[in-house]
């Protein structure tokens, strides 16, 4: 299936164009969510995780560089369809509905890459 784009509109009112990042793109950062995931799976279903258990998942992703910042500074840049993108201009409220696109997380998105 290919990627997919979507047109953004940022406060300001410009639009931009999006496109998914591609297995290829997002392979390296799904390998390591997926490891630490399964470190992880013996605390019960996510969904159950006290707060400590949650932080100290988030915390473990940044340990192997597979966190939100990660996400936003090696995904954005190949998927944010604008000659003149600076992702030190977007506000963080502009940059998560786009990331969530981009990952492939929202209904518009395209099936998460799977790892085995």
């Amino acid at each position: 299936m290919p990627v997919k784009k979507k047109e953004f509109e940022l406060d300001d009112g410009t639009k931009i164009w999006v496109r998914q990042a591609s297995g290829l793109d997002k392979l390296k950062i799904s390998n390591a969510q997926s490891k630490v995931f399964k470190r992880f799976s013996k605390q019960g279903d996510a969904s159950d995780w006290s707060e400590e258990t949650q932080m100290a998942f988030a915390d473990a992703l940044d340990e192997v560089d597979a966190g939100i910042e990660s996400q936003l500074n090696n995904w954005l840049p190949k998927c944010v369809m604008a000659d003149d993108f600076d992702i030190d201009l977007f506000t963080l409220a502009e940059l998560m509905p786009i990331l969530v696109f981009v990952r492939g997380d929202d209904e518009e998105g395209a099936v998460n890459f799977l790892t085995s």
